[in-house]
C-alpha cells in the first residue's frame, strides 16, 4: 500500500481574492478603479460567454408605488423576459428609461436628470443571486501576462490580444446571441499541511523530514516562489480543471515535472497543488462543458504518481 513520503505535507493553495467582470471595451479604464495593486497584481484572466441580455425600454412601468424593468434573456431565436419591481422611493413617476439597439447599455433619468446609467447586464447583476441562471459564465479560454518584472498585467495585454479577437469574431458569427466577458483576476498563496504523528519513523527519515519542513517553509512563507512560477502554475491548474475550448497547452498534461515553468513546486517535493474559486461578490457562477456550473470550485492536483507516494488529501484510506 502507498504510503506518505513525509510526516509533513504541503499543498500551495492558489485563492482567488480579486475579481472584476467586463468587456473588451472597458479594458482602457481598469487602471482607474485602483482595484489591483502591487500587492494583488491581475495576471490571470478568464474569457466567457454568456446569454445576450438586454433591456426592454418598451415594458418599463413606474407608479407611485413601485418601478418595473424588463430584462429579454436571448437564447438562439427565443427571448424569455424576466421582471425586476423595486419600491418608487422618488415622490415622482417622472422617469424616463432610454436605451439603442442592442439595448445592451441604458439610460434612466429622473425629472431629466441621469439618475442610472449602464450595461443592461450588469444591472442585472446587481439584483444579486435570484436571477443566477441567467447570469452563469461558460469559461473559453484562461490566459496568463507577465512581463519584465511582471510590468506587463492583463488589462493591458487583452487591449491587443489576438485569442481575444478570435474569439469575439467567432462569438459573432456562431453565437450571435451571446455575449463575450472577461474575468480578470488576482490570487494569493495559502500553505496547507498535513502532518501524521502515528508515522513510525528513524533518526534519518525524522531529519530528512525536518529539512523538508524547513526548505518548504522558508521557500514558501519567507523567502516567497518565484512570481512567474506561481502565475503558471495557477493558469495551468485553472486549465487543466475548467478545460476550456481555445486551451490547448495544459489541458492534459498538467501537473507534469517536465514543464520547468513551475518546476519550483517539484523541487521543493511539495505534495499537491489546489485553485480555489468563489465568485460570489460577481453574482456570476462559472462552468465549462467538463464543469458544471457552481459559485465556489476547488480542486487539487497531486504531484506525482500514485505508486511513489500518497496524496495528502486521501483521508478515507488508513495512514501508515
Amino acid at each position: 500500500m502507498t504510503t506518505r513520503k513525509y510526516i509533513s505535507e504541503f499543498a500551495l493553495n492558489m485563492h482567488l481574492t480579486h475579481t472584476m467582470i467586463l468587456q473588451q471595451e472597458d479594458l482602457k479604464r481598469v487602471s482607474e478603479f485602483n482595484y489591483f495593486t502591487k500587492e494583488n497584481p491581475c495576471h490571470i484572466y478568464l474569457i466567457c460567454k454568456r446569454p445576450r441580455i438586454s433591456i426592454d425600454t418598451e415594458n418599463f412601468i413606474i407608479d407611485k408605488d413601485k418601478i418595473i424593468f424588463t430584462f429579454k434573456i436571448q437564447r438562439q431565436n427565443t427571448f424569455e423576459n424576466i421582471k425586476i419591481e423595486i419600491p418608487n422611493t422618488y415622490n415622482t413617476i417622472d422617469f424616463k428609461l432610454t436605451s439603442e439597439y442592442p439595448y445592451n447599455y441604458f439610460e434612466l433619468r429622473k425629472n431629466g436628470e441621469i439618475l442610472l446609467n449602464g450595461k443592461s447586464a450588469v444591472f442585472l447583476q446587481s439584483f444579486g443571486s435570484k436571477f443566477t441562471k441567467y447570469l452563469d459564465l461558460e469559461v473559453l479560454y484562461i490566459g496568463q501576462s507577465y512581463g519584465v518584472k511582471g510590468a506587463r498585467t492583463a488589462p493591458e495585454r487583452l487591449q491587443s490580444h489576438s485569442t481575444l479577437q478570435g474569439i469575439y469574431s467567432e462569438a459573432i458569427i456562431k453565437n450571435p446571441d451571446c455575449e463575450i466577458w472577461l474575468i480578470l483576476t488576482s490570487f494569493e498563496q495559502i500553505l496547507l499541511t498535513s502532518m501524521d504523528g502515528r508515522m513510525r519513523r528513524d533518526d534519518e527519515e525524522k531529519q530528512k523530514d525536518t529539512e523538508h519542513l524547513e526548505r518548504v517553509t522558508n521557500a514558501v512563507l519567507y523567502d516567497g516562489l518565484k512570481e512567474q512560477q506561481v502565475i503558471n502554475f495557477t493558469e495551468a491548474a485553472l486549465i487543466r480543471y475548467f478545460q476550456p475550448p481555445y486551451n490547448i497547452e495544459y489541458k492534459n498534461t498538467f501537473p507534469n515535472p517536465a514543464h520547468s515553468t513551475y518546476s519550483e513546486c517539484f523541487e521543493l517535493d511539495i505534495n499537491s497543488i489546489c485553485i480555489e474559486v468563489d465568485t460570489q461578490n460577481i453574482s456570476c457562477r462559472l462552468f465549462s462543458d467538463t464543469i458544471p456550473a457552481h459559485w465556489w470550485h476547488m480542486h487539487n492536483f497531486f504531484l506525482h504518481s500514485n505508486t511513489e507516494r500518497k496524496s495528502m488529501f486521501e483521508y478515507d484510506k488508513p495512514l501508515k
